[in-house]
């Protein structure tokens, strides 16, 4: 934590320097060299804590794909706008529910959402993942918008990228002036068509996760029966006394099938400690050592069980007193004595290993899952355990920006949706409640002059308005909380 609070810091004290430095320059020289002009060429916005740069070079691109296939394009941002609609008061609902759960903490519930914080909950080996995955998920956001904007008839400025803080994302600067002659409907799916491609990744990451032992059958063996050893991090204590592709066979004679029994097999160890005959020289190195150093290659292995004292001052075993030893046990260092019984690729026969180790290091020293390769030369590579630890972050990143991008908030897609969606509901209800209800909607909504027609549409303009700011206003507070209470309670963890 105070790492990550470290890397934020230094990262502000960059941005603002930086951001001070360039303001000066900008300030100083901007009639001379154009500075302005150069910006807008280069569609380059820099502001405190963020940069942009867009490009108008993939629009062409953009546009191909859309016209294509244009018929397709239409029924799927259609479809893609109710799928939309229905996750708007989905993802409202869960934000109160997720509320609900951090403010009144019911036992044996957790938060559905929860903030992602590098260096926090999640690794900072795995911010690679992280940060591969909201961009993947912004791209794939943008995408929806450009080309259902196209589809719509409807040109856009660029396509961007950009850097807010430390976080990379995407961005498709629409052209206003087109979106204003769009149809209400056409509105809609522009704005709908980023939160609908995040469901539609959501769904093909889920369905690529799920399916990963048929999709990598060619190159893996996966069998249900045998637990392999895919990986050994560099300087694990077993590193050089395992290969990646042995099979692990057993646990102190708990024989193991999977990862469950892997890990049930740790715990019936820690239930059920052991205690051993050792010698006063290793017993006093016990006490000022750390544990393992005081044991020769071999000692381990060779060690004699006795019964389980409680400290260092029970009296002498029978069956360790007559070897002038004393009956001790590790568990009050959080240590155990494992033996793994493993089936080596390499010699092709099963040996024993035993060490003494806490149940986290041996966690630690190696990953296994029930899968081996086909392939020799890529064993050390374990693209399946790659392949679903980018996924598990692939999906939720997604999920995340659907459900944040359809709410009402400032500055996000639910906020243009649910005007536009306000707009069609007060379309409709002066349409029926108009004296020319049978004439095409196109004319009543933009020819028709009458004074009933006029103080119909002026009171739904201020229901809507009403309605707009009281949902917006909620919303916003909802999400408020649950950001402020999401962090609170993640400080808290952290410092317990």
């Amino acid at each position: 934590m105070t790492t990550l609070l470290t890397f934020i810091f230094k990262t502000g004290v960059i941005w603002v320097l930086s951001f001070v430095v360039l303001k000066i320059f900008y300030t100083k020289y901007k009639n001379k060299y154009d500075i302005d002009g150069f910006l807008e060429r280069k569609h380059l916005t820099i502001q405190l804590f963020y940069i942009g740069l867009g490009t108008t070079k993939l629009n062409g691109i953009i546009k191909r794909i859309s016209l294509r296939y244009e018929k397709f394009w239409y029924y799927w941002f259609k479809i893609g706008s109710w799928v939309s609609l229905i996750l708007l008061p989905t993802s409202m609902g869960l934000l109160i529910y997720n509320l609900s759960i951090i403010f009144f903490k019911p036992v044996g519930v957790e938060p559905v959402i929860s903030p992602i914080v590098p260096g926090v909950n999640v690794k900072g080996s795995d911010s690679w993942y992280l940060i591969i995955s909201v961009i993947v998920s912004m791209v794939i956001h943008e995408l929806g918008h450009a080309i259902a904007s196209f589809v719509s008839k409807c040109e856009i400025h660029s396509v961007g990228f950009f850097f807010l803080f430390i976080m990379p994302g995407a961005s498709v600067n629409l052209d206003i002036s087109e979106m204003d002659k769009a149809t209400l409907w056409e509105k809609l799916r522009i704005q709908c068509g980023g939160v609908w491609h995040n469901v539609v990744l959501c769904i093909i990451g889920y369905l690529l996760l799920t399916s990963s032992s048929f999709i990598l059958s060619p190159i893996y063996r996966f069998p249900s029966d045998k637990l392999y050893i895919t990986h050994i991090p560099q300087g694990s204590f077993l590193e050089k006394s395992l290969t990646v592709g042995d099979q692990i066979l057993e646990i102190n004679n708990c024989k193991v099938y999977n990862t469950t029994g892997f890990i049930q097999c740790i715990y019936g160890e820690i239930a059920k400690p052991k205690s051993y005959c050792l010698s006063p020289e290793t017993i006093s190195c016990i006490k000022e050592h750390p544990l393992r150093s005081c044991f020769g290659v071999n000692d381990v292995s060779t060690l004699i069980d006795c019964e389980e004292p409680t400290n260092f001052d029970m009296p002498l075993s029978d069956k360790c007193e007559k070897l002038n030893k004393q009956c001790v046990g590790f568990k009050h260092l959080g240590s155990f004595v494992f033996t793994l019984k493993v089936y080596s690729q390499d010699f092709l026969n099963s040996e024993d290993l035993t060490f003494i180790s806490t149940p986290q290091e041996l966690w630690d020293s190696i990953q296994v899952n029930n899968y081996q390769s086909r392939i020799g030369f890529i064993n050390s590579w374990d693209i399946p355990w790659y392949w679903n630890h980018f996924f598990s972050y692939l999906i939720p990143v997604s999920a995340g920006l659907a459900a944040f991008n359809i709410i009402s908030i400032p500055n996000m897609d639910g906020e243009h949706i649910l005007d536009t969606l306000l707009s069609i509901i007060l379309l409709q209800q002066v349409i029926k409640n108009s004296p020319n209800s049978k004439s095409k909607t196109s004319s009543s909504s933009s020819s028709s002059s009458s004074s009933q027609s006029s103080s119909i549409l002026g009171k739904k303009e201020r229901t809507k308005k009403i309605i707009f700011e009281t949902t917006k206003y909620f919303t916003i507070l909802i999400f408020g909380l649950t950001v402020i209470f999401s962090f609170y309670n993640l400080s808290n963890k952290i410092l317990i």
